[in-house]
């Protein structure tokens, strides 16, 4: 039978769907899927990443906290296991402890600060090629038992929302100012 996490789930994953279906505003599709994924694996900071392989670039397009990771924010990726794992073979990434964030990300302390000791890094693709990430934070170990196969379900319905918000954030390199890095 379906336990009461899964008909959630597949009720999340339905609205999606509808608000696709629809062609809802990007910012409504970005909230239903915020608490879709709220309710199927929890966290305390939910950004949407753009990237564009070309140039090397990632735009954020969605975050749970504006006033430490805003939207509009640019980031060229640097050579990690992180950038290998996500955005080249684009392989979930899940980090369990605080030096696993610190290892990461250039701005640890700030997640630390938030209470953002664990990690699940999800990759959105389009015919193989990763366009961008969902990336989950949460206290330490939130994400251990977490389920892989349902994280991709809701990676790949972002695909057509990423592209809109992608597209607005120029990340193909032609201005390439004001620039963080990760």
């Amino acid at each position: 039978g379906i336990d009461m996490s899964e008909a959630s789930s597949i009720s999340a994953i339905s609205s999606l769907a509808f608000s696709l279906h629809r062609n809802d505003a990007v910012e409504i599709f970005w909230k239903e899927l915020d608490r879709g994924l709220q309710d199927a694996f929890g966290h305390k900071l939910f950004t949407v990443l753009a990237y564009d392989a070309s140039s090397g670039l990632l735009g954020r397009v969605y975050s749970t906290q504006q006033q430490f990771n805003p939207v509009g924010g640019r980031k060229r990726v640097t050579k990690s296991i992180w950038t290998k794992q996500v955005l080249e073979d684009g392989k979930v990434f899940r980090g369990a402890t605080r030096e696993d964030i610190k290892a990461v990300f250039s701005d640890y302390e700030v997640l630390w600060s938030i209470g953002c000791e664990s990690v699940l890094n999800i990759p959105i693709r389009k015919r193989g090629i990763v366009i961008g990430s969902l990336n989950l934070l949460d206290g330490a170990g939130h994400y251990d038992e977490a389920r892989i196969e349902l994280a991709y379900v809701f990676a790949q319905l972002a695909v057509t929302p990423l592209e809109v918000c992608g597209e607005a954030l120029q990340l193909d390199g032609a201005d390439s100012g004001d620039l963080e890095y990760v």
